[in-house]
């Protein structure tokens, strides 16, 4: 069963790249294209499960449960678990959601909630990557220096993915510059760094994939993620150049900032 999803995956990718030269290469990213967005976002979430497949990642998550009859004694790893969830609601459904711009977007909850969740297979995805990568190349470091690299690596993959493609590319504009660096030290930073230590101790892959899920579904309900045919205008993201050629997600300015209604819709200052 597993072999035909991922050579469904793999048929979907290189139908979807063939859509995506033919159709948007080229195509004015500083117009916001809702089709383009979603086919530029599949064609990641695509190339995420087929490299967890590659690397035995995907084998390696399979093989752990969702949890043991032990954990389910276990008050340490009830507290966790109840705990990670807890702040994962708070961070993203509340925090993330509360700073984040809309601009009169609306809420598709039959194209946002699948657009989430498989965001957040695919996120989970990733994270498990890396932590598979960490548990190989340091098998014989303590759990600290796993975690450490497992950070790290991860911190920058994420930023440099968010930041230099998926907030310009796909996302349509959601942020400003006082939410950009209050969301990654309220939600994404946190995140990362529980769920790392959570695996460590506990090895519940599955949980903390099932995390990522519920917070992504959170992000994509929250910036209102127009589906793929909506016609409706909605702005492109603004960037500002990173180094050379290359540009970084700069976030909404208002030219108008005390009056901006979508700032204040935002509860952002700014």
């Amino acid at each position: 069963m597993i072999a035909y999803l991922n050579g469904a995956n793999g048929l979907g990718f290189i139908l979807l790249l063939g859509i995506y030269l033919y159709k948007y290469k080229g195509s004015d990213s500083h117009h916001y294209s809702p089709t383009a967005s979603w086919i530029r976002a599949f064609l990641y979430f695509s190339f995420c499960f087929g490299l967890s497949a590659l690397t035995g990642t995907q084998a390696f998550i399979l093989s752990s449960p969702l949890w043991t009859e032990a954990q389910l004694t276990n008050q340490s790893w009830l507290l966790w678990t109840t705990g990670i969830t807890g702040f994962i609601l708070f961070a993203y459904w509340f925090i993330w959601v509360r700073y984040t711009i809309r601009f009169d977007r609306k809420i598709h909850l039959l194209s946002q909630i699948p657009f989430g969740l498989i965001w957040g297979l695919a996120m989970g995805q990733v994270i498990m990557m890396v932590w598979h990568l960490s548990l190989t190349v340091g098998a014989d470091w303590p759990l600290w220096g796993q975690i450490i690299f497992a950070w790290s690596l991860l911190g920058f993959i994420q930023w440099a993915w968010q930041d230099l493609y998926w907030d310009i590319y796909i996302s349509p504009e959601h942020d400003s510059p006082y939410s950009i660096p209050l969301k990654t030290f309220a939600s994404h930073i946190p995140n990362v760094t529980l769920c790392l230590i959570y695996m460590g101790l506990y090895q519940s892959y599955m949980v903390v994939i099932a995390l990522q899920t519920l917070a992504l579904i959170g992000c994509t309900i929250g910036m209102r993620m127009p589906p793929f045919w909506s016609t409706e205008q909605t702005p492109a993201a603004r960037r500002i150049r990173f180094f050379g050629p290359i540009y970084r997600a700069g976030g909404y300015v208002s030219s108008d900032p005390k009056n901006d209604r979508y700032l204040k819709a935002a509860h952002l200052p700014r």
